[in-house]
Parts: structure tokens; sequence; C-alpha cells
């Protein structure tokens, strides 16, 4: 129970857990992390009648060498490693590490945001047979906002507030 302020008539107010604060904006970023799993998944690239998703995007890349020492190629291989990372942040979720799970979480955020969202705003209107399908990068950029809002509001929800004045009471 928190100290009441002074000249306040209702008594003690009770504290909120720590866990319930975190958990709310916990759970937006686990929702967020499964969007973003689901839209790599889903159609990014589309070639006729065959839709790819952004792995088989990766493999035609690379298979191709468009990128072969270009720092391009950087981002192929970081693309690839967004799984491990994502698995680790839900671990460290199901762990109770909020935090960590929270710092990893938006590192592949960031990652997964900006190239979904470039995707996202380079993608046709759709009637031409070759271009950037809609579904995937649309779900993994939603998905992406929603570690980063769950993240923030980990962040926030662990900041302590003062409970005592400070300096005491007169």
């Amino acid at each position: 129970m928190l100290p009441c302020v002074r000249g306040c008539e209702h008594g003690p107010v009770p504290a909120r857990s720590s866990r319930l604060r975190v958990a709310a904006p916990a759970a937006v970023a686990v929702l967020g992390v499964a969007l973003t799993v689901a839209g790599m998944f889903l159609p990014w690239f589309r070639s006729g009648a065959v839709l790819r998703d952004s792995f088989q995007v990766v493999g035609v890349i690379k298979t191709l060498g468009f990128l072969e020492g270009d720092v391009l190629e950087l981002l192929l291989y970081a693309w690839l490693g967004i799984i491990p990372a994502i698995t680790l942040s839900v671990v460290a979720y199901a762990l109770g590490c909020c935090r960590i799970a929270a710092t990893i979480g938006v590192l592949s955020a960031i990652i997964t945001g900006t190239v979904s969202g470039g995707a996202t705003v380079e993608r046709g209107d759709g009637n031409s047979p070759l271009g950037i399908a809609g579904a995937g990068p649309i779900v993994t950029l939603i998905g992406s906002a929603l570690v980063v809002l769950g993240a923030v509001g980990i962040v926030v929800s662990g900041r302590r507030s003062a409970s005592r004045i400070a300096g005491g009471e007169p």
C-alpha cells in the first residue's frame, strides 16, 4: 500500500504489481512478433502466377548474385537472422525478462519494419504480372510497429514513480 498524500481523506492507495503493468505491453509486443513472423512467410513477390515469401525472395537474390559485395548483402544476411532473434525474444518474454525481450524485439523490428515499409511503398497497383505482393510486407510492417509499441509500453510501465515527497514531510 502506498502512503496517502497529505490532506487525502480516502486512506492508502494500493500499489499496482509491476507484473500487471508489464503484461499488457508485453502482450502487444508478442502479438507484434507473431504478426511479423506470419508476414515474413506470406507472399512478398509476384512473378506471373507464382507468389514467393520473403525467404524465397532472399534465396533468389542470393542465387542470381545481384548484391555480391554490396552493403545490401549484409541486409540479406540480417533478414535470415530475424527468425532466431525473434525466437530469442519470445523465450526472454516467457522467462520474464521483458526488457531484454523488448530490446531484441525492437532491434528485429527495425530491420523488418524498414524492409517491409520500403516494400509496401514500392508495391505496384497489383495488375502487373511481376512485382511486390501486398500481403507479406503489410502484415510484417504492422507486426513491427506493434513490437515497437509494446516495447515502449514495457519501458514506460517499468518506471517507478516516487512514492514519497523528496526530503520527507515537515
